[in-house]
């Protein structure tokens, strides 16, 4: 991120005579690559092991689901909730925090960024040990970045991930839902700059159609390439 900022400063070194000034601004393409987050599905459907016990499908002292449903219990269906951790963001840390000289740069130019556009959204799996189709996702942003994941009315969906299949490695091309655009737009040219992500879905298990349970992780990482457009002039 730093390397990539400092385009900024060049640009603005020999910007002052430029037209583009007077026009909206010079604009300078930014791949932003700071968002990741781990989608666990191990612990979360042992989370229904409990739910299982009380329907006296396992004895009480039952630690761990089996991996594969057993033929001698009724098959089962039901929805899982899946949600990764949320990710606090924030691009304008406190001095002398950890994080002050890697969004120094950041800091610097916010009062030159005359607007920003939002050019593309990637969701990228690096990794993924997922045994079972992933749904189609949500991206979810909140306003706060220490937001309570349980506060339904803090979370905005911002747009939708398509479901692939198990074990999938690549990239998801993201597809914002009306107004999520601007709204993830006013959260990186705010002035604060300090927001929280997160992907949420429902996982359908049927150990009916697939007794083998939902189970492995999978790495994801949000990457942002998005124009600001600087105004070189302001800066000098």
């Amino acid at each position: 991120m730093k390397k990539l900022i400092s385009v900024i400063s060049l640009v603005l070194l020999v910007a002052t005579g430029l037209s583009a000034c007077d026009s909206g601004g010079v604009p300078i393409r930014l791949r932003i690559d700071e968002f990741s987050m781990d989608l666990e599905l191990d612990e979360m459907v042992q989370q229904s092991l409990l739910e299982f016990k009380a329907l006296g499908l396992f004895p009480a002292e039952t630690q761990f689901l089996p991996e594969v449903w057993p033929a001698s219990l009724p098959a089962v269906s039901y929805r899982m909730g899946l949600t990764a951790p949320p990710i606090p963001v924030d691009l304008t840390p406190d001095p002398g925090s950890d994080e002050e000289d890697k969004y120094a740069d950041i800091s610097a130019a916010a009062g030159v960024v005359k607007r920003i556009e939002l050019n593309r959204l990637v969701v990228r799996i690096e990794a993924s040990s997922i045994n079972v189709d992933l749904p189609e996702m949500r991206l979810q942003v909140a306003d706060d970045k220490d937001a309570d994941p349980e506060d339904r009315l803090a979370w905005r969906t911002i747009g939708t991930i398509p479901g692939v299949g198990p074990e999938y490695v690549g990239d998801i091309e993201f597809e914002f839902l009306p107004g999520g655009e601007s709204f993830l737009n006013s959260q990186l040219g705010d002035e604060a700059k300090e927001f929280a992500v997160r992907i949420k879905s429902n996982l359908e298990v049927d150990t009916d159609q697939n007794p083998q349970l939902p189970a492995g992780r999978a790495q994801i990482r949000l990457i942002v390439v998005a124009t600001f457009f600087i105004d070189a002039s302001g800066a000098i």
